[in-house]
């Protein structure tokens, strides 16, 4: 490792995951060594987090950072707080005990710099598609939803010289929208729970329990206590048919979700599926209603169809996204 480098994070409600990095003489970036992986829940204040950092970097001097923050970014301070925790990352705070410029962004929208780069996805395309895609799907615009924590949106805008430029989304906050009588009568009793049912309502790790525990209210039977790892489990082993129910009902809702930002940004270079849930989720997710939902779009099915779809199975994708973030930051001059 070089004696100066750059610090990129990605911090979400579970993990909180650094490392550092360098840029080559093109300014593309590589990570370097090992991440640091902290469980975020452990840090009640950002003070605790850097120390934690810098602690195990203890002679590190860094040129900047970048910290992907899953939660908006307050456009006026620079301040992020991330979403499910509360955790407040001030960014006086950040670029004081870093010593170094700070650029606080949202974790979705550092990944999808990552998107063009990837390596390790499983694509699902629809029966009716080719299975060579034109070249010029491949300059068309992008989509990234993530389903884990939360579930975070971005859409890639190509630009010239192949570059892109990224577009941030709240869309998982958006009203959720039904697409079967079943869904339909899920929603009625998420609505008696929550106030606002948005697609993170039920696609994110606290959304699958949500949709555990409505599945089995209308099956009639009890909803155990049971965490997102052990309804996906059961789920996939088909031990427990409310959990494989509401696994298949996920990649249902999944595949209107996903399809629905494509038709919205205009997605006909393909959508990636990111987050800690469809990486644990693709061999199920490749064999369910995903694709089939996602291709049911009336009037735009052809049109639909036509996009690909790409599971992301990539280790660590948040913070290879971080890390070209950072270098695309760099040469736009706003680090």
């Amino acid at each position: 490792m070089s004696d100066l480098c750059y610090l990129v994070a990605d911090i979400g409600a579970t993990h909180a995951r650094f490392q550092c990095c360098e840029l080559n003489a093109q300014g593309m970036p590589s990570l370097l060594g090992e991440p640091l992986i902290l469980a975020t829940k452990d840090y009640s204040a950002a003070a605790a987090l850097t120390a934690a950092v810098n602690s195990h970097w203890p002679e590190r001097a860094y040129a900047g950072a970048l910290i992907a923050v899953a939660g908006p970014v307050d456009l006026s301070t620079g301040d992020v707080t991330v979403l499910n925790t509360g955790l407040l990352l001030p960014h006086g705070v950040l670029e004081n005990d870093f010593g170094c410029p700070v650029l606080c962004v949202n974790d979705f929208y550092a990944q999808a710099h990552a998107v063009p780069y990837l390596h390790d996805v499983l694509t699902l395309l629809s029966k009716s598609a080719q299975a060579d895609l034109p070249a010029v799907v491949n300059a068309q615009p992008k989509a990234l939803l993530g389903p884990g924590s939360g579930l975070g949106m971005a859409a890639l805008i190509p630009e010239p010289a192949n570059q892109w430029r990224v577009l941030a989304s709240e869309g998982g906050h958006a009203d959720l929208a039904t697409g079967s009588f079943l869904e339909a009568e899920l929603w009625s009793v998420l609505a008696q729970e929550h106030p606002h049912v948005c697609w993170e309502t039920v696609l994110s790790g606290p959304g699958l329990v949500n949709l555990y525990r409505a599945v089995s209210s209308i099956w009639g039977s009890k909803a155990e206590a049971l965490s997102p790892a052990e309804i996906s489990a059961a789920g996939m082993a088909m031990s427990d048919p409310v959990c494989h129910q509401t696994l298949e009902t996920f990649a249902g809702l999944l595949g209107s979700a996903a399809a629905n930002f494509a038709l919205t940004v205009g997605a006909r270079g393909g959508v990636y599926l990111g987050g800690g849930l469809v990486a644990k989720l693709s061999g199920f997710l490749e064999a369910s209603p995903l694709r089939r939902r996602f291709d049911e779009r009336g009037d735009l099915s052809t049109y639909v169809q036509a996009i690909p779809l790409h599971l992301i199975t990539q280790p660590e994708p948040g913070l290879l996204g971080a890390s070209y973030c950072l270098a695309s930051s760099i040469r736009q001059s706003s680090l």
